[in-house]
C-alpha cells in the first residue's frame, strides 16, 4: 500500500468513524420531545451517545448552597465540613442520572450547583440536603411500651412531638421503657416503642433496588461491612422471634421478624415503595449522611425556552459565519479555497464526533471555543495557501509549490497552535465549569485542525498529482 493510500484509508476510517459516533446525536435530534422524554425516563442507551449539551444549552437547574457551621460538630472545621458535603453531593448527584452536573465550591462555605435538563428542582434539592439517618432498632412491646402505644393514641398526641418536648407529656415520660422512644411507621401509619439503636448505616456498603416480595414489589437490599457483618449477626441471633425495625429519619420502615441468624450481613428494607422512592432511598443510603445541613440560598431555573433560545442564536451565529468564511475561500482562492473548505467540514465533523464519543459536555463557552478553533483553521490555510501562491509566482511547478508551500509554513502553524494549546492546558488546568469546558473543545479543536488543514489538504494534493488530475492551477 502506497504512502499517499495509506493516508488516504487513515483519513477514510478517521470519518467513518466520525459518522458513526454521530449517528447517535443525529437521531436523537430528529426524535419527538415525547420521544426524547421517553427515553430519558427510561434511561435509554442512546443517552449515553449523544452529544451532551450544558445548562446553557438545555436548561436545568442552580443552586447554590450554604453549610450551616452553627450545626457542625465541635472537632469538625468548616473547610473539612464543605469539601466532604462537596463529595457527598457530588455522589448524590451522579447516582440521580444528571448528565454532566457542575458541582464546585465557592467561598468559605458555599457550593455551587448546576444540573441540565433536571425540570424538577423540587426532588433534586430532596436528595441534596437529606441527612439521612438510618438505624435498626428492636422492637419493645414489653407493658410499658403498649401502655405509651396507650397512651399516645388516646391523646392523640404523634411521635414526633412527644420526641420533640418529652417533658411536657410526663404521664408518657413516666412509664416510657428505659433507652426506648416512640416512632411513627410508614407502612400502617402505626407507633412502634424501639429500644436504643443497635446497628447504624454507617456500617453500609451497599444499597440497591431490587425486586421481590409476594407481589415483586421495589425493595432496598443493603449490605454491610464486615464488622457489620458481625454485629449484624450477633443482633439478629440474640434476638430471634422479634421484631427488627429499620428506621430512616425517624421513620420506621419496615419491623421484620427475625427468624433466624443472618451471618452474611445482608438486610433488605421493606414498605410502600414505588420505584422511584425506592431508587431515592437506595441513593441516599449509598452516599451516607452530610457532615451538617445544608440551606439552599439561591436557586435559579434556566427554563427550556432560554436554553432552545441560546441554542438557536448561539449556531444561527456559527452557522452563519462558518458558511460566509467558506464562500469567501472559494471565491478568493478558487479550487485550493475549495479543498480547505472541504478540510474545514471534516474538521468540524471529527470535532463534533470526539465531543460525543468522549461524552464531552457541549456548552456556549464550547461553541465559541469550536469558533475559535475553525478560524485558526482557517488561518493556516490561508497561511499554506499564500505561501504556496508565492511559489507559483516565483515560476515553480504546481507540484513544487505545494511542497515547498506546505515545508515552509509547517512550523509557523505548528508554533501558533502549540502556544495556543498550552494556554488550554493552563485554562484546564485552574479553571473550573464553563472554562474547562471551552479549555477542553479548544484543545481537542487545535490538534484536529492541525491535522486536517496539514495532513489532510496535503493529502487531496498528493492525490490530485498522483492521479493527474491536476497539472497547474491558480490561486
Amino acid at each position: 500500500m502506497g504512502k499517499i493510500n495509506w493516508k488516504l484509508w487513515s483519513t477514510i476510517v478517521l470519518m467513518v468513524f466520525s459518522i458513526w459516533s454521530l449517528w447517535p446525536s443525529f437521531q436523537w435530534s430528529r426524535m419527538s420531545e415525547d420521544a426524547r422524554a421517553k427515553a430519558e425516563r427510561e434511561k435509554s442507551p442512546i443517552l449515553g451517545k449523544v452529544v451532551k449539551l450544558g445548562l446553557d444549552l438545555k436548561g436545568g437547574t442552580h443552586l447554590l448552597l450554604e453549610v450551616d457551621s452553627s450545626k457542625l460538630d465541635e472537632n469538625v472545621k468548616i473547610k473539612d465540613a464543605v469539601d466532604r458535603a462537596t463529595e457527598i453531593i457530588r455522589n448524590r448527584v451522579d447516582q440521580f442520572g444528571v448528565a454532566e452536573p457542575m458541582i464546585a465550591k465557592q467561598g468559605d462555605k458555599w457550593i455551587v450547583i448546576q444540573l441540565p435538563g433536571i425540570k424538577d428542582p423540587k426532588s433534586a434539592k430532596e436528595l441534596i440536603g437529606k441527612t439521612a439517618l438510618l438505624e435498626f432498632r428492636i422492637v419493645n412491646k414489653s407493658k410499658e411500651a403498649t401502655q405509651v402505644l396507650d397512651l399516645l393514641r388516646d391523646k392523640g398526641i404523634s411521635p414526633e412531638e412527644y420526641r420533640e418536648n418529652p417533658s411536657a407529656y410526663p404521664e408518657i415520660t413516666e412509664v416510657m421503657p428505659e433507652g426506648a422512644n416512640v416512632y411513627a411507621s410508614k407502612e400502617d401509619a402505626g407507633y412502634y416503642v424501639l429500644d436504643k439503636a443497635v446497628l447504624t448505616g454507617a456500617s453500609l456498603t451497599n444499597a440497591k433496588v431490587e425486586f421481590g416480595g409476594q407481589f415483586g414489589q421495589p425493595i432496598v437490599s443493603i449490605e454491610f461491612n464486615k464488622e457489620g457483618g458481625r454485629a449484624f449477626a450477633d443482633i439478629t441471633e440474640r434476638n430471634i422471634e422479634r421484631n427488627l425495625a429499620i428506621v430512616l429519619d425517624d421513620v420506621v420502615q419496615s419491623a421484620p421478624v427475625i427468624r433466624s441468624r443472618i451471618p452474611d450481613g445482608k438486610a433488605i428494607i421493606e414498605g410502600n415503595f414505588n420505584a422511584e422512592d425506592a431508587r431515592l432511598l437506595a441513593t441516599v443510603l449509598r452516599a451516607g449522611a452530610l457532615p451538617a445541613p445544608v440551606n439552599v440560598i439561591e436557586e435559579r431555573t434556566v427554563g427550556p425556552s432560554l436554553g432552545d433560545d441560546s441554542i438557536r442564536k448561539g449556531f444561527g451565529s456559527a452557522f452563519a459565519g462558518v458558511i460566509l468564511v467558506l464562500i469567501f475561500m472559494f471565491v478568493y482562492y478558487r479550487l485550493s479555497g475549495l479543498i480547505a473548505n472541504f478540510a474545514l467540514v471534516i474538521n468540524l465533523v471529527i470535532l463534533m464526533a470526539f465531543m460525543a464519543y468522549f461524552q464531552f459536555t457541549l456548552t456556549l463557552p464550547g461553541v465559541a471555543g469550536i469558533a475559535l478553533t475553525l478560524a485558526m483553521a482557517v488561518d493556516a490555510n490561508v497561511l499554506i495557501l499564500e505561501r504556496i501562491r508565492e511559489e507559483l509566482m516565483a515560476g515553480k511547478t504546481a507540484r513544487v509549490a505545494v511542497d515547498a508551500g506546505y515545508q515552509k509554513v509547517f512550523w509557523t502553524i505548528f508554533d501558533a497552535n502549540i502556544t495556543t494549546l498550552i494556554a488550554a492546558v493552563f485554562l484546564f488546568q485552574f479553571g473550573t465549569g464553563t472554562i474547562k469546558g471551552f479549555a477542553v473543545t479548544l484543545w481537542i479543536g487545535l490538534c484536529i485542525s492541525m491535522f486536517t488543514a496539514i495532513a489532510v489538504t496535503k493529502l487531496i494534493y498528493e492525490f490530485l498529482f498522483k492521479e493527474n488530475l491536476l497539472l497547474k492551477f491558480k490561486i
